[in-house]
């Protein structure tokens, strides 16, 4: 019972703190759960949820609104339903594949009350990464929206396909499994052969996280989270942790639409939105009309994580909306590891914050040694969030318990971490390293020009030399 033992403790701290704000009550119902089993099963921050917020909206998705309790529900349906029909239990590996939705939840959670490993496919995979990925992994039966029925029989017509959304009705109540399961995220995109970051995450390593983040965006239970970014990402999966951490309702849609999640953080006054730089890029390029209709006076807090914020994009957003940005900085592979807010990003517009609580930090030179401030190095994050390898058993380097992000940065006298690039990335110009995140910074800040992208090149004179290439603004 260790580990239900930190969970409690970490519940209690945050109910001092008036974070969490939880009720003698409530926790003999927390307590309740513990005692069911599944105490390092992710499954339990769902239960968890559902035991303290039974009649509050968990979600509302382009099908409508399910309460926590009916959420719940779905999950044990789905795992009764993963077990009878399919044979899934304790360490059996299975695939999501699913846009943003009840059907993600269900599958998710449903899975992880039995036990099973979980790996989470893109959406916009074709039928050669999926096949690789199924057979990498060794999936048993895919969990899947139905339009993705065919492309996975193409992928594999011997993997069995479970309808995410067609479970039925039922009350059956699976017994929760204690198995610590993988939530596997894939990594390298959409093209070649993708690398599975296995991750276990422990509600009370989640808890501790999030009441950082919490307590640093002042968000509180009850809050409303719109969710853009896919669910299947880092970054989308650990909003939807962090929703059921706060008690949250998750506003969401299968498909991005910069408009549709406008009027969405309008409609249900909002207190967060959940984006990838693009996605906010893409609600500023919005007319005016459109925004001046959808007023947003509730909104107190913008996450953008996932890839990293243009200076000039983080300035705009201020401007438009006032101190609501956050930049959220980490990785598949280390989880979250700092974070801006607005007071840091109006000062410094290019900063990813300061460490959160869990995760130390440093900048390390090529011999593992730490770097002092302001001088660039390698970025390396630790505490219980980073991974321990991927599924091929490759891994990221280690050093002083910490992982490497791959990315190049370093910290100022404040302790906000600055990064410049990533270590493949860096050319040798003449002498002198350089780094295309730069470049592509400056060319941001130039109002005619909306992206950009630069990489090294071979020069005659220098060794290599930066070339860009940019996106015009249309007049």
């Amino acid at each position: 019972m260790g580990d239900e033992k930190v969970l409690t403790t970490a519940l209690a701290a945050a109910a001092s703190s008036r974070v969490l704000r939880i009720t003698p009550t409530q926790m003999y119902r927390i307590a309740r759960e513990l005692s069911a089993g599944g105490g390092t099963n992710p499954a339990l921050l769902l239960r968890l949820a559902a035991a303290r917020w039974p009649d509050r909206a968990a979600i509302i998705d382009d099908a409508g609104t399910l309460t926590y309790r009916q959420v719940l529900a779905a999950a044990h349906a789905t795992a009764d339903h993963l077990h009878r029909r399919y044979g899934v239990t304790e360490g059996v590996p299975v695939a999501v594949m699913c846009r943003n939705g009840r059907g993600f939840l269900g599958a998710v959670f449903g899975a992880a009350l039995l036990g099973a490993d979980v790996v989470l496919l893109n959406t916009d995979f074709r039928s050669g990464t999926l096949a690789a990925t199924l057979a990498a992994h060794r999936i048993t039966v895919v969990l899947a929206d139905d339009e993705f029925g065919d492309i996975l029989a193409d992928a594999n017509p011997t993997i069995p396909v479970m309808s995410a959304t067609r479970v039925g009705d039922s009350d059956a109540v699976v017994r929760p499994s204690s198995r610590e399961v993988s939530l596997v995220i894939l990594t390298s995109g959409t093209t070649g052969t993708p690398k599975g970051v296995p991750r276990q995450p422990d509600p009370s390593q989640v808890l501790g996280v999030a009441t950082t983040i919490l307590w640093r965006t002042k968000l509180r239970t009850g809050a409303r989270v719109a969710i853009a970014v896919p669910f299947f990402h880092a970054f989308g999966l650990g909003s939807v942790f962090l929703s059921l951490t706060l008690g949250a309702t998750m506003i969401t849609r299968q498909r991005f639409d910069a408009e549709t999640t406008l009027a969405l953080v309008s409609l249900h006054h909002a207190h967060a939105l959940m984006a990838v730089p693009i996605m906010l890029a893409r609600i500023l390029e919005l007319p005016d009309q459109v925004r001046d209709r959808n007023p947003v006076p509730d909104l107190g807090v913008v996450m953008s994580g996932g890839a990293p914020l243009d200076p000039a994009l983080a300035t705009r957003l201020l401007d438009a909306y006032g101190p609501v940005l956050f930049n959220g900085y980490g990785s598949s592979e280390v989880g979250i590891g700092a974070v801006a807010t607005p007071a840091d990003l109006t000062r410094a517009p290019n900063t990813v914050g300061r460490p959160v609580a869990g995760s130390p930090m440093r900048i390390l030179d090529q011999h593992d040694e730490v770097l002092p401030a302001h001088v660039t190095g390698r970025v390396f994050v630790g505490g219980k969030l980073a991974f321990e390898g991927y599924s091929s058993g490759d891994t990221k380097p280690v050093a002083h318990g910490m992982t490497s992000t791959g990315d190049m940065g370093y910290i100022d006298d404040n302790g906000c971490l600055y990064i410049v690039g990533r270590e493949d990335d860096m050319i040798v110009s003449g002498g002198e390293n350089v780094y295309p995140q730069a470049v592509e910074n400056a060319l941001g800040e130039h109002p005619a020009i909306l992206d950009s992208a630069a990489l090294g090149v071979v020069d005659d004179e220098y060794g290599q030399r930066l070339a860009a290439f940019v996106v015009i603004r249309p007049l």
